[in-house]
């Protein structure tokens, strides 16, 4: 895998996905392999982490900035402090209705399920609306906090494949860093 900083001279989050594309070779039957979060924005730009499974090479629509290749490994029983941008959301009616979770609260228990296969203690958490000239507007929460790990099969799979919704968006990519 490959964790890479990358510049976008866009905000909205439809042509941030379309750039963040631009980055990887255009294949027949291509699957989105790579999660992405804006950490950093100004009035122009924004700096964004992105997380591939190939190698970014940079286009007219985004530039790599810094580009590193790492293996991830999640230990049992270890200690990590994590960060998740993510869309908290709930089915109504078996499915058939998603809506935005509001509440802290429930917030906070959603993302203990999504990690199910760790302790989860949240430190802190921030709401930011994320806007899109193609759709409405998403309520996105950064989650902060340490995590032990109960089912390292699990957590991997989450630092891998993402986190909730809106993956497309900049939401789902789960950062950790061991604390021991």
């Amino acid at each position: 895998m490959y964790l890479s900083q990358v510049m976008l001279n866009t905000h909205d989050i439809y042509e941030q996905h379309q750039a963040i594309w631009s980055l990887f070779e255009n294949v027949a039957d291509r699957k989105r392999d790579h999660l992405f979060r804006v950490e950093v924005a100004d009035r122009q730009s924004c700096k964004v982490l992105l997380q591939s499974s190939t190698e970014p090479k940079s286009s007219e629509q985004a530039k790599v900035l810094a580009s590193k290749s790492f293996l991830a490994e999640i230990k049992q029983d270890a200690f990590y402090k994590f960060k998740l941008l993510a869309y908290p959301t709930k089915c109504l009616s078996q499915g058939k209705k998603v809506i935005e979770i509001k509440e802290a609260n429930e917030q906070v228990q959603w993302l203990q399920r999504k990690l199910s296969g760790a302790n989860v203690t949240v430190t802190a958490m921030d709401d930011l609306m994320v806007r899109s000239k193609k759709s409405y507007n998403s309520r996105f929460v950064c989650f902060e906090g340490i995590l032990q790990v109960t089912d390292s099969e699990q957590i991997q799979r989450a630092l891998v494949m993402g986190i909730g919704r809106k993956k497309h968006a900049g939401a789902g990519l789960l950062s950790l860093a061991r604390t021991q």
